[in-house]
């Protein structure tokens, strides 16, 4: 018998042997209703938040809000979600993930409701802080529960689907609010449409997930999980590889819209056809690469080739900003860039799983939020300093940086599945 039929893992007091997996990494059990009910909680609640967030942007909310107005609610929610998302997390450890999600999807909806029903934006910021607490308990609760439902056999897989639906969420929630708002529709139609989607994910959720801790310990305390979280020295080799990267997306996002109006020589039509193309590549890639990574057992590898392909991406991206014409002769090149780049979000949240403890699980996951958080605050600043200093091309350099920082972090990052797992059946 092979030793890859022998391995065997443990998860929530049972073993498992990968043949037990479908074809997607889902377990044959009520885990895998749990899962598919959390990935399609997750498009809704994601969906709801940036419909909210594209109503709240646009002219017609309130009379239309002033940019600092707008600047607070985006500043206000993401420092909320930084502040708590750590005591979320441990207290996930401390009391369970379900009750804490489904508190997160009434946080969220509650939110909603109130933009939806304000008759003046003197109190905008205290629902974006509602708004925040709702983010925070959602992402940390989430990363939580896939991990607990989840072995090093299928983690890329089951984190990659994770990224797909927030991502599914995000374009499809804020996409949808721009184009409900083109035809007429009336922004607090819109928000309690949001709000309502969030209340109805919020029973879904009740209905169809289940706890996954494989233990809660009411008398821990959050400050020792955090502790044991924060002196974990895997999670502290991780700080020079997960910030900038982070802060890679929130460069990206912050600047995209103004590279491509000022920058770019291409027509709507050439833009659909980019995006949906990268989008599509970007997908695949997800997708397969997260179910390699799972075959190999190889988390380092995925991150560092999905870093250079998005460099590489970038940079013919920058390089042929004003003549597009020659960048469509070698159009290949882009949705295998595309693919390629879709190999590390998976594998860096599978790794960010393997050194994580059972018992402090939901503690490590609020780590890594704040690493989010902190990314999504240095990304846009690096972002606007180049720019604003060095034009297109500082940006570019930015960029590269970040990544070459990140690779050269990876390298020190231990792998985690180097060797087969000490349970492995004797020969």
């Amino acid at each position: 018998m092979q030793s890859s039929e022998r391995l065997i893992t443990v998860m929530n007091g049972k073993r498992q042997n990968p043949k037990e997996t479908d074809s997607m990494g889902l377990r044959q059990t009520e885990q895998k209703w749990t899962l598919i009910a959390l990935y399609f909680v997750t498009i809704l609640m994601r969906a709801s938040f940036y419909i909210t967030i594209a109503v709240i942007q646009s002219n017609s909310y309130l009379g239309g809000l002033t940019e600092w107005e707008i600047a607070g609610v985006v500043i206000v929610y993401p420092v909320t979600e930084l502040a708590t998302v750590s005591f979320f997390g441990s207290y996930s450890d401390k009391v369970g993930r379900r009750p804490i999600f489904i508190a997160s999807l009434a946080m969220t909806g509650l939110a909603a409701l109130l933009f939806s029903v304000t008759p003046s934006a003197t109190y905008i910021y205290l629902f974006a802080i509602v708004f925040g607490l709702g983010a925070a308990a959602q992402v940390t609760t989430s990363l939580s529960i896939i991990a607990d439902c989840s072995s090093e056999f299928n983690r890329a897989r089951l984190m990659g689907y994770y990224d797909l639906s927030t991502l599914m969420g995000l374009a499809g929630g804020y996409g949808l609010g721009i184009i409900l708002l083109e035809f007429g529709v009336l922004p607090t139609s819109i928000l309690m449409a949001a709000a309502v989607t969030c209340f109805f994910a919020m029973v879904v959720s009740i209905g169809g997930i289940r706890e996954t801790a494989t233990a809660i310990h009411h008398d821990y305390r959050i400050m020792d999980l955090l502790r044991k979280v924060a002196t974990d020295k895997r999670i502290q080799l991780m700080l020079p590889v997960y910030v900038p990267i982070i802060s890679l997306y929130g460069l990206v996002i912050t600047n995209a819209e103004n590279i491509i109006e000022e920058h770019f020589s291409f027509t709507a039509t050439d833009m659909i056809i980019l995006f949906g193309m990268l989008g599509g590549a970007l997908v695949l890639g997800i997708i397969t690469m997260g179910h390699l990574s799972d075959h190999l057992m190889k988390r380092r590898p995925f991150i560092v080739v999905g870093l250079v392909g998005f460099g590489l991406l970038a940079y013919l991206l920058v390089a042929y900003a004003q003549d597009f014409e020659a960048l469509w002769s070698i159009w290949p090149v882009l949705p295998a860039l595309g693919f390629v780049a879709g190999s590390f979000p998976p594998a860096a949240m599978a790794y960010l799983t393997d050194v994580s403890d059972p018992e402090s699980r939901g503690s490590t996951m609020g780590v890594y939020s704040i690493f989010f958080g902190s990314g999504m605050i240095i990304g846009p600043a690096i972002g606007a300093f180049s720019y604003q200093g060095f034009g297109i091309w500082g940006l570019g350099a930015a960029v590269a940086v970040l990544i070459l920082i990140a690779v050269i972090g990876t390298y020190f990052m231990p792998e985690v599945h180097e060797s087969p797992p000490a349970h492995q059946a004797p020969e």
